[in-house]
């Protein structure tokens, strides 16, 4: 008699263990806890009854900040870059950076704001919502075919890449009040001719091909940066590299972004240093490590009461914020703009922003709740975000939609450096006008391919004249 075998549920099927003999929740689950018993660690270096302000704390956990980032951005789908890895370098830089930057210049002094704090609850918060979240993006094969683009489509991407590029120097050049229109439209155009040549048939020459994104990094750099803005010259190259990664076979993009991480940043610094000593961009990182600052001042200042709640208010203010202000002269502001008149007072009305991450926006918003509420927020939108790139990016790209879903994929994935350095609005204001001129072009495209030409519309009229 044979034996009878129950049937196995598809809940059991997909709790099997992976090849290593582990589920891959429990791997992840490891590993987060891992983490956090490191964070926690960190804390003997902070006794409660102690009198100074725990640098030694800080730093520990400012640089356990930056290799969680950056093990993340390296795990985190193989060697595509995705967008939770891209969300995670921001994380390293903005969180760990910048913890690290004020502990090591504040040696001697106690820099009165709550910096072990702030880095604490940013640090556990990602972990967590790494956990939660993003953990299942282990490393996978790519299709040998995976977001290759056909000849005709790579053609398309390069002559109009080429085309907004021209256009956007020449809108600079001849009227300098175009600079806000000029620039997403030269991002598009140097992400999309990127796009063209790497992925396409041409990518094969990848020395030729790296040469000429190159070229056009560097019109972009010396006709439409003009020296602010350097996070949107960091995006741009991130950009670059993303989709020169979706050609790897091995890690080699992603060891690129990570070993060249500091000259990067270096070489940003170096084009706003040189200011008074008492700057706070005088060796020029002000950018990069002054949100971690004020995240830490909002937080004292909530701590003690003083911070109001804006209770969505800046939400809102990011999903109206593509709406011209001409339409809407009392459009609300932006995050960077409600902060000035408490951390900066001195400069309101001067139509001065400041920085104070992701973080701060939620604080800002909802108090210490929001904290926690920014987990599944977050967590949600990074992983639709990166989903979106993914499938974008899972077949050849065989028509001008396609490639154009991808690069809207790309342009989405790196505009979450803006998101974590200041919040919902400057993401927006960012990332909109880059997705509004790459759609248009698309659907200019598609309109004129069905849009028959003269010559055979002519022929159909004749032939039913004939009828």
């Amino acid at each position: 008699m044979g034996t009878i075998h129950a049937p196995v549920s598809r809940s059991a099927l997909h709790a099997r263990p992976r090849a290593g003999g582990v589920p891959q929740f429990m791997r992840n689950l490891a590993a987060g806890t891992a983490w956090l018993v490191a964070g926690a660690a960190c804390f003997v270096l902070n006794p409660a009854l102690a009198t100074d302000w725990h640098r030694e704390a800080t730093i520990a956990l400012s640089l356990l900040a930056i290799l969680f980032g950056t093990w993340v951005f390296w795990r985190h789908g193989g060697t595509r870059i995705t967008a939770v890895g891209i969300y995670n370098l921001a994380f390293a830089v903005f969180v760990g950076f910048g913890g690290f930057y004020h502990s090591i210049k504040n040696v001697a002094t106690d820099p009165g704001i709550p910096l072990f704090t702030t880095v604490a609850v940013c640090f556990f918060g990602h972990v967590l919502t790494w956990m939660l979240f993003w953990g299942d993006g282990a490393p996978s094969r790519a299709r040998s075919d995976a977001a290759r683009v056909d000849a005709g489509t790579a053609g398309w991407a390069f002559t109009f890449g080429l085309v907004l590029l021209a256009v956007a120097v020449i809108a600079s050049l001849v009227d300098a009040e175009t600079e806000f229109t000029a620039k997403p439209v030269g991002f598009v155009g140097v992400v999309l001719l990127a796009a063209g040549l790497l992925r396409g048939p041409l990518g094969r020459w990848k020395v030729l091909c790296g040469s000429v994104c190159a070229v056009a990094f560097t019109v972009y750099f010396f006709y439409l940066f003009n020296g602010f803005g350097r996070i949107v010259l960091g995006s741009l190259a991130l950009a670059l590299l993303v989709v020169l990664a979706h050609g790897d076979r091995r890690r080699y993009t992603k060891g690129i972004v990570i070993l060249g991480g500091i000259p990067a940043l270096s070489f940003l610094a170096a084009l706003r240093a040189g200011g008074a000593a008492s700057d706070v961009d005088s060796d020029g990182f002000g950018s990069a490590v002054s949100p971690m600052s004020a995240f830490a001042e909002l937080w004292q200042m909530n701590t003690i009461g003083l911070l109001p709640r804006g209770w969505g208010e800046t939400f809102f203010a990011a999903a109206v914020a593509l709406v011209p202000r001409a339409f809407w002269p009392d459009k609300p502001v932006g995050f960077g703009y409600e902060l000035v008149p408490y951390l900066a007072p001195g400069l309101a009305g001067t139509g001065h922003s400041v920085a104070a991450l992701w973080y701060g926006e939620w604080l800002f918003n909802f108090g210490v709740v929001g904290m926690a509420v920014m987990i599944p927020v977050t967590g949600f939108a990074v992983s639709a975000i990166d989903r979106f790139l993914a499938r974008a990016s899972a077949r050849p790209l065989t028509t001008p939609t396609a490639l154009g879903r991808y690069v809207g994929g790309v342009l989405l994935a790196v505009g979450l450096f803006d998101l974590v350095w200041v919040g919902g609005f400057t993401y927006m204001t960012r990332t909109g006008p880059r997705l509004v001129v790459l759609a248009m072009l698309v659907i200019a495209t598609a309109w004129l391919a069905r849009r028959p030409t003269e010559p055979e519309s002519m022929f159909k009229t004749t032939a039913r004249a004939r009828r």
